[in-house]
């Protein structure tokens, strides 16, 4: 039973309206495709529409003996660490299918560099069924989670889009600290290297000083950029690393 129902956590949805999806008619065993979902890239606006497919009625062997399972629906119960910006659209407002529904869900977005990294999105659904000769029907809650990673742009379009800002000292050895036009509780920043890999450095923003302060004392020498937005405008600078 518990494998049938892991395979409901294809029923990826939204939290808002009906999504402009149309489910793939190849799709005909219970569970999503593809499975993994393609890589966001920054700068580039993010659509990928998942097809789900319910369980149909079956039937299990139990200590010798068949029992037939009606499946009557599944409801997806949340869904949870997504990327800073991104949402999902269902084709169904009720996040409920019924049994043998197939439906899709489109997952959005426009990925920026200070949410470059790998996700495992989380998802719970809870399947209500019948088996047949029991009189009481039955739910059960499943948790399962989809792969989901966003990459830096190989292009320079977010970085040619992005207002320059300056860092100093430059070189710097212990601190870094970069200066805001105008301060912003929206405000996130990440340092990467020049392959794209997020280095995972803390920030400080002052309310005082409009700056944001890195501690990069741990960060191997070379050239850095560091990418983000404040007050919903992007923002990129260059340093270099003694």
């Amino acid at each position: 039973m518990k494998k049938i129902y892991l395979s409901l956590f294809s029923l990826v949805l939204s939290f808002a309206a009906m999504a402009q999806c149309t489910p793939d008619a190849s799709v005909t065993k219970p569970g999503i495709s593809p499975f993994k979902l393609p890589d966001g890239v920054t700068g580039q606006p993010y659509s990928q529409v998942v097809t789900l497919m319910v369980p149909r009625d079956s039937s299990i062997m139990y200590q010798g003996n068949m029992y037939n399972v009606v499946i009557d629906s599944a409801s997806v119960v949340s869904i949870s660490d997504l990327p800073t910006g991104f949402g999902y659209e269902a084709n169904k407002a009720s996040r409920t299918w019924n049994g043998g529904e197939r439906g899709c869900a489109r997952l959005f977005g426009n990925p920026i560099a200070s949410s470059v990294g790998d996700y495992v999105v989380k998802v719970k659904v809870r399947t209500f069924f019948k088996i047949v000769g029991l009189a009481t029907p039955l739910d059960q809650l499943d948790s399962s989670t989809i792969d989901f990673r966003v990459v830096m742009g190989s292009s320079l379009n977010e970085i040619n889009q992005a207002h320059k800002l300056v860092a100093y000292p430059n070189p710097a050895k212990e601190e870094l600290n970069i200066e805001l036009p105008i301060y912003s509780k929206q405000t996130s920043f990440s340092v990467f290297n020049l392959m794209g890999q997020n280095m995972n450095i803390n920030s400080e923003i002052s309310s005082q000083t409009n700056e944001v302060k890195f501690n990069i004392s741990n960060l191997p020498s070379g050239i850095y950029m560091v990418y983000g937005l404040s007050d919903n405008k992007p923002y990129q600078a260059r340093f270099i690393k003694e």
